[in-house]
C-alpha cells in the first residue's frame, strides 16, 4: 500500500526533476521558496539514485553556505 507520505515524496521528485530538466538551477531556499519543498537534498539523492545525473555544488553568498544543483544539457534528454 502507497502511503500519503510516499506520494508526497514522488511528487516532490517529479516537480524537483522537471524544474532541472528545463535547465534551471536549483536551491534548498528556491526549492522551499517556489515549490513548499523542504527535503531538496533528499529529494536529489534519491533522484540520483534512480539515475538523474544530478550536479552539485557549494556555493557562497552573501557569508551563508548553501549546495546548488543542476543537470547538465547533455544528460537532459
Amino acid at each position: 500500500m502507497i502511503t500519503p507520505r510516499q506520494t508526497l515524496a514522488a511528487t516532490q521528485k517529479s516537480t524537483i526533476k522537471d524544474h532541472l530538466m528545463r535547465g534551471e538551477t536549483i536551491s534548498k531556499w528556491e526549492s522551499y521558496e517556489r515549490y513548499q519543498i523542504t527535503c531538496l537534498a533528499q529529494r536529489v539523492h534519491e533522484l540520483r539514485r534512480a539515475g538523474v545525473q544530478i550536479k552539485g555544488k557549494s556555493v557562497t553568498k552573501n557569508g551563508k553556505r548553501f549546495e546548488l544543483y543542476w543537470i547538465e544539457e547533455k544528460d537532459r534528454v
